[in-house]
């Protein structure tokens, strides 16, 4: 076929995608956000035009037609047409509470539900009432709504909820016959009085009844510690689950609604052999043990949204990469040979695929923290590189990280052909160091994805000793050319001698620069332990600010934190401008019991009130609002304050 006849073949698919052109009614269906939104990412890829010129055609082809490019781009581009209409406040200000108006919360059907949802009639009553918008003049960062999961109960370190929102433009209550929902695994072992995995529905402030009710709530048999990844159409979820043997498996599951569900009191859902799962009636579930008997403590599922495609990697404590197939559409199972592959020796962290490369990247880290990753025998702390088409390795970086690994998955660009590796402890010892005599450094290590071995390029965060998570970019980033893109990268740094700090790094033109800007520090006492280890920023975009959403383990610095031990801090920065000073001061703050989970970013819909928020967990237990009882909480909270 011709290049001109190839061009015209796929301009309206190419219109669809272009970021500066609006969205249709079409492209406003269902979204799923996960975990895997904040690792895998996309600068400007530009047109098809220009990749015919530049030869790279069918990588932009890739790229264009990646459901995730499409979602991240959705929501940039309803969130700015909402602000240039006036219909969104570019400060959208925290919600007090009112008391529940007389018949409010009632479920009315409005259509036909998609495959496996089902309507749920109006709910216990386990949450808070009916909330109207108050200004505040403060900035603590208040829950809007915080549910008890359960004594011990959390999504996890570094883990995130994942969202549903049947609209982009647009948020939908629980009498909705497509309620938007959220759902938390509770990092318990499921029981007939303890929920291994919960969602809630009626989300948002101007919902109306009960905010939030539980939408459903499960004992799967096991214990979820990763992040969990819903379906396309979010009638399915699916997760890697431990069991009381130690060994994991990948659970896929179809949920039904009930009124009769909760934390303390959850349903048990049919467990059905994969054959049967396609046909089987909701709720119901099908587990695969991964194959070799391994357990998984830090690989969350990364499902690959492409047509055709319904395959899904995850890694194992043993160093495997395993693959399986018909995850939300076939029948479950776990590819053959190759798979899965000998990655390490070491415990994998969370995978990430590039379609722009064919590649699955990923990171080893170590279990036993008596020892360290530089000790002999402990292979760990390395980038791979595999082909998904193969599961050949591609690549093998030196070793980044000398202490723990690389704990958390690594953030891929992939219009841009880059990867990022998050090493809380450098290679670097002694006098030389940048950070100081006989210290390592906090880094963030930026790669082509076309990297078959060496250090890539490193920007120091400070001393380094503990793990570090992924960081994000800013809108000025997302938005710029793919071919030499540029904004900055901000991560909590600084994991060893000293406080966290939020760092701000610069990339210019797809290169990232070797020093980093020193932010304001977000905790004020520095104690050995797992208590500076550098959390996930998390970042979004709504169509007048730009938001930095970043946590910290323990003393929290800011007035609105706790700065004790027992409790960490959550707080949103402001990185409209640009730029980060050191004495920069949060939007908004508030203490949370040893920290926060990952965060999820919610839509941001106009209407209802309310539907512009973040959702996470507490790591530890404190008071939730609902039912007033201590627990680990569930949270959501509005992204800014006045």
């Amino acid at each position: 076929m011709s290049t001109g006849k190839r061009f015209s073949g796929i301009l309206a698919v190419a219109l669809g995608v272009l970021p500066a052109l609006p969205i249709s009614a079409q492209e406003n269906s269902g979204e799923a956000h996960d975990w895997s939104d904040h690792h895998l990412v996309f600068s400007n890829p530009g047109t098809a035009e220009e990749a015919i010129r530049n030869g790279t055609y069918d990588r932009w082809l890739r790229i264009a037609g990646d459901p995730r490019f499409k979602l991240q781009q959705r929501r940039r581009q309803s969130a700015q047409a909402a602000a240039v209409l006036g219909t969104l406040h570019p400060n959208p200000e925290p919600l007090d509470v009112v008391t529940t108006p007389p018949g409010a919360g009632k479920r009315v059907p409005a259509g036909p539900l998609p495959r496996g949802l089902a309507l749920a009639p109006s709910g216990p009553s386990r949450g808070r009432p009916f909330q109207q918008p108050t200004p505040r003049g403060s900035k603590r960062l208040r829950a809007d709504w915080s549910e008890d999961m359960g004594g011990g109960a959390s999504a996890g370190l570094g883990v995130f909820p994942a969202k549903y929102s049947f609209r982009t433009d647009n948020a939908n209550c629980g009498y909705a016959s497509q309620p938007d929902f959220v759902v938390y695994n509770t990092g318990l072992a499921g029981t007939s009085t303890a929920a291994s995995i919960i969602a809630y529905d009626n989300l948002y402030a101007g919902c109306g009844g009960i905010v939030p009710s539980v939408y459903w709530a499960f004992n799967t048999g096991g214990t979820i510690v990763t992040s969990v990844v819903l379906s396309p159409d979010g009638s399915q979820v699916v997760f890697a689950q431990s069991s009381t043997a130690g060994a994991a498996s990948l659970v896929v599951l179809k949920w039904q609604a009930s009124a009769s569900e909760s934390p303390s009191s959850p349903g048990t859902p049919t467990a059905v052999l994969a054959s049967a799962y396609r046909s089987c009636s909701a709720p119901c579930m099908t587990s695969l043990a991964l194959s070799g008997g391994a357990n998984d403590g830090g690989s969350s599922p990364f499902y690959n949204y492409g047509a055709g495609s319904d395959t899904l990697y995850i890694g194992d404590d043993s160093g495997k990469l395993h693959k399986f197939t018909g995850i939300f559409q076939g029948t479950p199972a776990e590819a053959a040979s190759p798979w899965p592959v000998v990655v390490s020796s070491s415990a994998l962290s969370s995978p990430v695929y590039d379609s722009g490369s064919g590649r699955i990247f990923v990171g080893d880290y170590l279990l036993n923290l008596s020892s360290t990753c530089a000790a002999p025998g402990n292979p760990c702390g390395y980038l791979h590189s595999i082909l998904a088409s193969t599961g050949a390795t591609a690549g093998t970086s030196a070793r980044l990280d000398a202490i723990f690994g690389l704990v958390d998955g690594p953030l891929v660009d992939s219009a841009a052909g880059m990867v990022y590796a998050f090493a809380g402890a450098d290679s670097h010892t002694g006098i030389g160091s940048p950070c100081g005599s006989n210290l390592q450094c906090s880094g963030v290590f930026q790669f082509p994805t076309s990297f078959t071995s060496g250090s890539g390029t490193e920007t120091t965060l400070g001393a380094g000793y503990e793990f570090l998570l992924a960081g994000d970019f800013d809108n000025a980033y997302y938005t710029s050319s793919a071919s030499s893109p540029s904004g900055h990268l901000y991560v909590v740094g600084n994991t060893g001698a000293g406080n966290n700090t939020l760092y701000q790094v610069s990339v210019n033109s797809n290169v990232m620069s070797p020093t980093a800007s020193a932010g304001p520090a977000l905790s004020n006492n520095y104690t050995n332990g797992l208590y500076a280890a550098g959390l996930q920023a998390t970042e979004f975009f709504n169509g007048g600010k730009d938001y930095v959403f970043v946590s910290v383990l323990s003393y929290g610095l800011f007035a609105s934190c706790d700065n004790s031990l027992t409790n960490g801090c959550v707080m949103g920065f402001d990185v409209t401008s640009g730029s980060l000073s050191g004495s920069a001061t949060p939007t908004a703050a508030t203490a949370e019991a040893g920290g926060t989970s990952g965060i999820i970013i919610d839509n941001s819909a106009t209407t209802p009130t309310g539907a512009s928020n973040i959702y996470f967990t507490t790591l530890g237990d404190q008071a939730c609002t609902t039912p007033g009882v201590t627990g680990g909480c569930a949270i959501q909270a509005s992204q800014a304050a006045p």
